[in-house]
């Protein structure tokens, strides 16, 4: 049977927190700045969405900043989420979990942080539009969206760079020739798109102030806010 995201990842939940560090090169800076994003635009009491939060990686991180934050998690693979919750289990505030595709958000203006961790780039390009304005419609006014993940080289051999580069340094780092290789076959559903129309189509999501605040390589932080209403 042919690989699918939700099995791959449901798969991979017990070791997936255990290799990210390695599998990611530059994870302190990369996570770092969405972090930092999250935490400066975030206000008391934030209301805090992230989609396809995986095991909560991101969120973990985020609520150390901001320990008031009510958070919602979502992922499509239900075996991560039930990590997340160990993760988060008796927290305060309480933590939310559902159980849902990227595609499913519909809210209107609910959350200060609309953000997401390595998860868009299993989208085709028509579903990060549509998934990308679904960010922008969810957040309220004046809030930011945010999205750390893997983008694609301009050409085939910016590309093709990106990929030595990678595989370079996760053998420099150690990780084994099984783990390298479950690694490869995740990344066969990736659909990784080049930065630059990714940077317009948050623009074309009504989100003002987009930019790129960190890029190492394929790894690529971008950010956009919702603009406040008028007086």
């Amino acid at each position: 049977m042919p690989l699918t995201i939700e099995a791959a990842f449901n798969g991979a939940a017990r070791s997936y927190d255990g290799l990210r560090r390695r599998l990611i090169p530059c994870f302190d800076d990369f996570y770092g700045a969405a972090v930092d994003l999250a935490a400066e635009f975030a206000p008391a009491g934030a209301r805090i969405l992230d989609l396809g939060a995986g095991t909560g990686l991101l969120s973990a991180l985020v609520a150390e900043r901001r320990p008031d934050a009510r958070l919602v998690l979502t992922d499509l693979a239900g075996d991560m989420l039930a990590r997340a919750q160990e993760r988060f289990a008796g927290r305060k505030p309480g933590v939310e979990f559902r159980v849902m595709n990227h595609l499913a958000l519909a809210e209107d203006g609910v959350y200060d942080v609309v953000m997401s961790a390595l998860s868009i780039h299993h989208l085709e390009d028509e579903g990060k539009r549509a998934v990308y304005a679904a960010m922008a419609r969810a957040a309220k006014p004046g809030g930011v969206v945010i999205n750390a993940d893997q983008v694609a080289g301009d050409t085939p051999e910016m590309e093709a760079r990106y990929w030595r580069h990678w595989h370079e340094a996760i053998r420099r780092a150690g990780v084994s020739a099984a783990d390298i290789a479950a690694a490869i076959e995740r990344q066969t559903l990736d659909r990784r798109t080049p930065l630059a129309p990714q940077l317009d189509w948050l623009r074309q999501a009504g989100l003002a102030e987009v930019e790129c605040r960190y890029k190492n390589v394929s790894f690529a932080v971008m950010v956009g806010r919702v603009p406040a209403v008028q007086a």
